[in-house]
């Protein structure tokens, strides 16, 4: 006689568990998991938010400086041209320079050790 096989061999695979049957928030623990896990994230996201607006109102307020910086700028160039107007209606309508020109020569790269009073400098 030979060895009688039986249709349904078992394996691993056909244990049933209840492990995938629980409910993660019926255990407590797991519960309190979720909650600190999303307080955590809360508290980064509170961080990240001030960090922006913190950069936003540097942001602001360099914008306000270049503001008014330009105005200044503006308002300067406004009375140099009152003081250009007032010296071409003196010539008879020809502009004359009143800025010295300085002497191109020594910028030239010829004179690598000349050093401006603005101490900008570029050496190759």
């Amino acid at each position: 006689m030979g060895i009688r096989r039986s249709q349904n061999i078992r394996s691993v695979r056909d244990i049933r568990t209840y492990s995938g049957r629980v409910d993660a928030g019926g255990v407590p623990y797991l519960a309190y998991m979720k909650i600190g896990c999303l307080e955590m994230e809360k508290a980064r996201r509170e961080k990240e938010r001030n960090s922006a607006l913190e950069r936003i109102r540097n942001i602001d307020s360099r914008i306000n400086d270049i503001d008014a910086e330009k105005e200044i700028i503006l308002l300067k160039l406004g009375e140099k041209e009152d003081a250009n107007q007032a010296s071409i209606s003196r010539n008879d309508g020809t502009r004359q320079r009143n800025s010295v020109v300085p002497d191109r020569s020594i910028f030239q790269s010829g004179n690598g050790n000349y050093r401006d009073k603005d101490g900008f400098k570029i050496r190759y």
